[in-house]
Parts: structure tokens; sequence; C-alpha cells
């Protein structure tokens, strides 16, 4: 019995040293990986952007109303 209890004493010391360690290493990986969301947000935030533009120079390339007729057609179809 008592070398059980020296076992299980040792096993907890062990881990005791070890939790700072996992603690460390937790931590290096956590932000790791943050920081490659945050890579990954931002790329698709530029994908957005960039096809926002594309579509507002396509949208430039339609025809230019010349009356208030046609203006107001434009409108009512496409919005502001």
């Amino acid at each position: 019995m008592f070398i059980f209890s020296k076992i299980k004493l040792y096993i907890i010391a062990a881990l005791g040293l070890l939790l700072p360690i996992l603690y460390v290493l937790g931590r290096k990986d956590g932000k790791n990986l943050e920081k490659g969301k945050v890579i990954a947000d931002e790329l698709q935030a530029q994908k957005k952007a960039a096809d926002f533009y594309k579509a507002m120079s396509e949208h430039d390339k339609t025809h230019i109303p010349t009356n208030s007729g046609e203006l107001a057609d434009r409108l009512r179809k496409h919005g502001l």
C-alpha cells in the first residue's frame, strides 16, 4: 500500500512539473492558429473587395441614360 501511494505521488509531481510546459506550448500553438484565422479572414475580405470593384467596373460599362425615363427605369431596376 505504501508503494502505491509513492507511485501516485511521483505521477502527480511529474504532471505538476509538466503542466507549465504544456501551458506554454498550448499558448504558442493557439497563437499560431489565431494568426492563421486572421490571415484567412483578411484574404477573404480582400477577395470580397476585389469582386465588388470588379462588379462596379462592369456596372459602369453599361449604357448611361440620356433622359429621365431611362434614369428612372434604371434606378427601379438597380437601385442607387
